[in-house]
This record gives structure tokens, C-alpha cells and sequence, in this order.
């Protein structure tokens, strides 16, 4: 048996970044100075998470108009596709306050001549952000809370239908941490890694989400038996090619046009596309647009930074070197200048986020946070049908989740559960179980194990499978259920065949062979989701070849589904869409 942490918190908070922090911030003022705060954080909470490399706009705050407005906006985005505007509105209701509060905190935030804060575009504002993520970390110290760094969680605990806890290891001592907890804020992000990157080799992290978010908030959360949501979508961001870095910074920050090899500004210029917004179109028909050029050979696509705000382009660098420096030494070193020549953009992979512009998560109770498992609650990425929260979104959902945590508690007399020791043995031998493996392998005279599979060859596998058979930039995103039914038998292959061989040498692989298993499990939601709902909704983002229109009739809902462990079978429910903003859903209102 390996040396065991035992900790007893009242809420326990996986994930130090964006909601994580500020749960943990807000749980301290209306709990009081008593309350045990613990977070759970797999690297350094000074350092982590979608934020460690800064950001230089909040890209969601109310400049104009009232929460409603945004709402209205955010439900347009997504093609007028069900979101959860109990959620939404609950948020937009103290963005700004959030904001101003995190300013006050030492986030510098530009601002115009009259002293109003900078806006970009109609629901963005900019900021000097390459301190985000230790000035977020702060509000967690200053909460404080007891933050575990160095820690990979594992899985949650439940008994007697609530969620109790949650078990994880150390990444560098090897030490197996229990936690009990009276509650559980789920908040580690969402999920990158599923299909095949663009680049391979060293440069195979070279991608737009952060590498490190591996899906674990969502098969935890699975696997625990929490109804989720939402992975009838995915994002696919359209991105400056080579470097991945934000587009919306030339769109929004420089007034640049999207246009094609012929120059053709064609969101503007064709009635196709004018029709379904033109250059202020919903997100994913802009990725739709962008590769049915490219199919047409008018190919590649530009940013045309040429005919942008001229003091706007100049500034592109500094910009960038707020979030991503790596845009500004491609650069350089290609002899790049925005001002001369126009900046090539494509699609990335998909990812899967519940924060950004698209839907992935678990389903939550009113707007409570708390998911269909009592206990359990979800914020950032981790918390579905709520989209295009972003940062500020996000900090907002975690004031909110802390708040409620400690409601729950105070309110139902919540006690810390008595644990089941064998099943917690159980846990332990499970956790490690692929480095226990490896101290029994032979050999090859490469170094390879004989009967074992390392994380590396089956993230491979994994991904070739997604990108090949599960709408992947191969396919140009499309999907079918022929290619669906081949993907759904490789992965559970994969699932229920080849785990049982996966191998590590150390503590560091031992993270990458848990990263696997997490992303396996997303690969089930993704499949199944997508193969539930057999119409196209979300143009450009899932283009079913079989199903290319909209059925409103039978899908005009939210879709969720709990997976049987006995089984290994998703079984799906549906939720009425409840419309709390009037007027049509396929329109902005200002």
C-alpha cells in the first residue's frame, strides 16, 4: 500500500482555474471563516489551466443593452440552437459586477479617452491580460483556501446516490489522496486531445485549447452517473494557421475582412452567405463558409489585415503578446508584416467546451449549479448548455456555484460520509494499476513492453479513429452513422479491450495514461450524442451527410444521457427547451 493523504473539507473544489478560484472566492464570503475550502489542482494554481498563457479581451461583458440582449446573442451565435437561459441570464445579471470586482483585484483593463472601458465588438472589452491567471489564483488565496497543487484526481466518490468525495495521486510524491467532502465543485476544464492534431511529433500540443484540459471534468462526472449534455456539438475554431492564436483579434481588434484567394470578401459579397448573416454570422456558419470555399478551390482563406484600421494593425503585436507570443515570434521569423500581406486562418480540430461557443457538460438543476447527482456541482467548461460564457462568464458561474454549495450544506445539515474502506483499496489499486503493469512486463529490445500499450500509441489510435470516422478536418467535419458505427466499435475497443494492457514507467506517464482514459470516455458521449440526434443543427460544427436538415419536431430539445456501468450503454432523455427571452431565437436583438 502506498503512503495515503486523508483530508476533510467541507467543499471540495477540483480544477484551480477559472470557476474554480472564484467558487472558492465566493464560498468564503457568505460561508464565513470557518468554512474548509480545499481545491484540487493537478499542476500549479499560479500557472494553470485555459488562462496560463493570458488572454487580451473579456469576451463577455455587457456594454450595451441588458442581460436579456445577451442572452439573445449568445442563443444567436449558436444558430438559435437550445442553450439554457435560466443559466445565461443568472450569469449576465452580475458580469459586470464580476469584472469590476476582478479589476479592483489588479487585472488591467483598457479603457477609452471619457474612461470607459475599451469595448471590442458588442460584448467584448479589452484587457492587458498576461497576468489573468495569477491574479484568479489570488482570489483563491485570499479565500483561504487550502490548495493542493501537484494533484491528479481520479474519480469522485458517491454513497447513497450523493457525491462524497473524490480520489486522486500525487504527480510527484506518488502519494494516493482520499477526500471527503460535504460538497463538490467540478471545474477542470474541458476537453482537448479527442481528434488528430495538425501537427505531429514535438509539435503535436500546437493547437488552439489548452493540451492539458483531457476531458476529465466530463468523465468523472460520467462516471459517477451525472446526466450530460451537449456533445451533440463541438467547437471548431477558425484560427490563424500555423500558430492557432485567436482570429477574432483581426476580425473584431483590427476591422478585418475574411476573404478568399480571390480576394472575394465573400461572407459580404455572396447571397449565400448574406443571407445567413453575412460577416456577423453565427460562429460556426463562418467555419462552414471557410471550408465551402476552400471545397470550391477558392482557397486558402485570409484575414486581410491590408485593408484593416491601419493604428489597429500596428498594434497586432502587442496584442497578441498578451495571450499568444508564439503569433507574434511566427512572425518574425517568416518576415511577416500584418500591414503588407494578409494573415492565412483555418480551422483547428474540435474541441469540446461548455464555456466557449459550444455546449458540452453536465446537466444542472435550476440554476443552482448542481448536477442530477446531489453534491455534485459544475462550473467553467464543465457545466453544459450554457455557451459563450468565456472568462468572465466563467468567473461569474463559479461566484455562483460557491454560493450555492454553501446554501446546500447549511440548509440540508449535509454530514462528511463514512467510506467504505475496501472500496476505497479498490480506487488505489485502480489508480495505479498501469504502473503496477509495468513492473511485471517483459521487454523488447527497443524498450517496449511485450504486452503492454503506452499512452502515447493509444492516444494515436484513439484520434485516428475521431478524425477518420467521427467528423474529423479530414472529413471537412462531416459525420454519418455508417462512419458513427465504425468509430462506436473501435472505441469501445479501445475501451473495453486495450485498457487492461495500458503500461507506464513513472508517475509522469502515469498522468498521460489517465489523460487516455478520460478522453476515451468523452469519444463515447461524442459518438452516441451525435448519433442520437440525426439532423444537422449546428451547420458547421456537425454536418451529418445523412441528416443535412433541421428537425425541429423531434430535436428541438436539450439531449442528455446517464451511462449504465454495467451495460457500458448511454441511455438518452430528452428536456423541453424553455425560452425566457422573446423573440426569434435565429436574431440579435440589438
Amino acid at each position: 500500500m502506498r503512503e495515503r493523504v486523508q483530508i476533510d473539507t467541507d467543499i471540495l473544489i477540483i480544477g484551480g482555474g477559472t470557476a474554480g478560484c472564484l467558487a472558492a472566492w465566493e464560498a468564503r464570503q457568505v460561508g464565513g471563516p470557518d468554512l474548509r475550502i480545499t481545491i484540487l489542482e493537478k499542476a500549479n494554481i499560479r500557472h494553470s489551466g485555459s488562462l496560463a498563457a493570458g488572454q487580451n479581451a473579456l469576451n463577455a461583458y455587457i456594454n450595451q443593452g441588458t442581460p436579456e440582449d445577451w442572452v439573445a446573442y449568445v442563443r444567436y451565435d449558436l444558430c438559435g440552437a437550445p442553450v439554457r437561459e435560466d443559466i445565461l441570464l443568472s450569469v449576465g445579471r452580475e458580469l459586470n459586477e464580476t469584472v469590476a470586482m476582478m479589476e479592483k483585484e489588479g487585472l488591467p483593463i483598457k479603457k477609452d479617452a471619457d474612461g470607459r472601458y475599451l469595448a471590442r465588438g458588442k460584448w467584448n472589452i479589452e484587457v492587458n491580460g498576461r497576468f489573468l491567471k495569477p491574479i484568479t489564483a489570488k482570489m483563491a488565496e485570499k479565500a483561504g483556501a487550502q490548495v493542493i497543487n501537484w494533484v491528479y484526481t481520479v474519480e469522485l466518490l458517491k454513497k447513497e446516490g450523493r457525491c462524497v468525495g473524490a480520489v486522486g495521486f500525487g504527480v510527484r510524491d506518488g502519494r494516493f489522496y482520499v477526500i471527503r467532502a460535504k460538497a463538490v465543485l467540478m471545474a477542470a476544464g474541458g476537453a482537448a486531445g479527442i481528434w488528430r492534431p495538425r501537427y505531429s511529433g514535438d509539435a503535436h500540443h500546437r493547437i488552439w485549447y489548452v493540451p492539458f484540459n483531457t476531458g476529465a471534468s466530463y468523465a468523472m462526472m460520467k462516471r459517477i452517473g451525472a446526466e450530460m449534455t451537449g456533445f451533440d456539438t463541438r467547437m471548431i475554431p477558425v484560427r490563424l494557421k500555423d500558430t492557432y492564436a485567436p482570429a477574432g483579434t483581426l476580425a473584431i481588434g483590427a476591422n478585418a475582412k475574411m476573404v478568399n484567394a480571390l480576394g472575394e470578401v465573400f461572407m459580404l459579397e455572396k447571397e449565400e452567405y448574406v443571407r445567413m448573416g453575412g460577416h456577423t454570422a453565427p460562429t460556426p456558419i463562418r467555419v462552414w463558409a471557410c471550408y465551402r470555399e476552400i471545397a470550391a478551390g477558392r482557397g486558402p482563406i485570409f484575414m486581410d489585415t491590408t485593408k484593416g484600421d491601419p493604428e489597429k494593425v500596428a498594434g497586432l503585436r502587442e496584442q497578441y503578446l498578451d495571450m499568444s507570443p508564439s503569433t507574434v515570434l511566427y512572425w518574425a521569423a517568416h518576415d511577416i508584416d500584418p500591414a503588407r500581406e494578409p494573415i492565412e486562418i483555418e480551422g483547428d480540430s474540435p474541441f469540446l467546451v461548455g464555456a466557449h461557443a459550444a455546449c458540452c457538460g453536465a446537466w444542472t438543476i435550476g440554476t443552482t449549479r448542481m448536477t442530477t447527482v446531489p453534491g455534485l456541482f459544475a462550473s467553467g467548461e464543465a457545466l453544459g448548455q450554457a455557451p459563450s460564457r468565456f472568462i468572465s462568464g466563467s468567473w461569474t458561474c463559479g461566484r455562483i456555484a460557491g454560493r450555492n454549495m454553501v446554501k446546500w450544506i447549511e440548509e440540508n445539515g449535509i454530514p462528511l460520509a463514512e467510506l467504505d474502506p475496501e472500496e476505497i483499496d479498490a480506487l488505489e489499486e485502480k489508480t495505479f494499476a498501469p504502473l503496477t503493469r509495468w513492473s511485471k512486463q517483459q521487454f523488447f529490445t527497443n524498450g517496449k513492453p511485450v504486452l503492454g500499450i503506452l499512452p502515447k500509441e493509444m492516444e494515436e489510435h484513439m484520434q485516428n479513429v475521431m478524425e477518420d470516422y467521427c467528423g474529423g478536418r479530414v472529413r471537412h467535419f462531416t459525420v454519418s452513422e455508417p462512419y458513427l458505427n465504425i468509430a462506436r466499435k473501435r472505441i469501445h475497443r479501445l475501451r473495453r479491450d486495450q485498457l487492461k494492457y495500458l503500461t507506464v514507467p513513472d508517475l509522469y506517464e502515469l498522468q498521460q495514461a489517465w489523460d487516455v482514459i478520460n478522453r476515451l470516455d468523452c469519444c463515447q458521449l461524442v459518438i452516441e450524442h451525435i448519433s442520437y440526434r440525426k439532423e444537422t443543427r449546428y451547420l458547421g460544427y456537425v454536418n451529418r451527410t445523412d441528416y443535412p436538415e433541421r428537425n425541429d419536431a423531434e430535436y428541438d430539445c436539450f439531449i442528455c444521457s446517464v451511462w449504465n456501468p454495467d451495460t457500458d450503454e448511454l441511455t438518452f432523455k430528452k428536456y423541453p427547451y424553455e425560452q425566457l427571452v422573446p423573440g426569434d431565437r435565429t436574431k440579435e436583438t440589438i
